[in-house]
């Protein structure tokens, strides 16, 4: 059997009491510096990163300025929703030029963005961009979908 001093058991006690009351305001009692202007600011570009990088899977080019992806994200919904605040009621909606400046698309993403800026997107269609976990690469293999699940950070300083 071993014994544990009585003195580490204390400061361990306590380290831990310390922990877990200062947990809380680390971790969401603030959440304010998350903004729908952040959010909308951070999605807009990593999405056509990866819009790019699918097109290219699918053995086609796509140069990222072409894109011009544009994300209007909100959180809940109806006349009382927020537009701050960290939580998993985030919804985007991404448009973007998919075939020349005249050719809009748009995409719809489900978003948990954490108080720390960090969130994952989720897709919401449609099924043949971000529907799916996988995609049949140009060489017919099959590979994961940059756009079904994504994350991201932004910064919230």
């Amino acid at each position: 059997m071993i014994t544990v001093p009585r003195t580490v058991t204390r400061r361990a006690t306590a380290a831990l009491l310390a922990a877990a009351v200062a947990l809380p305001a680390l971790t969401g009692c603030d959440t304010t510096a998350v903004t729908r202007d952040r959010v909308n600011a951070a999605v807009a570009p990593t999405f056509a990163n990866l819009y790019v990088l699918q097109q290219q899977l699918r053995g086609r080019k796509v140069a990222k300025a072409a894109v011009k992806a544009h994300a209007d994200c909100a959180r809940g919904t109806g006349p009382d929703a927020s537009t701050r605040g960290a939580g998993d009621d985030w919804t985007c909606t991404l448009s973007w030029f998919n075939a020349g400046p005249a050719v809009t698309a748009t995409a719809n993403y489900q978003l948990h963005v954490q108080p720390n800026g960090c969130y994952t997107a989720d897709g919401d269609g449609p099924s043949d961009l971000n529907g799916t976990p996988t995609l049949t690469a140009a060489d017919g293999a099959t590979v994961t979908n940059p756009l079904w699940r994504f994350d991201g950070c932004f910064d919230i300083s």
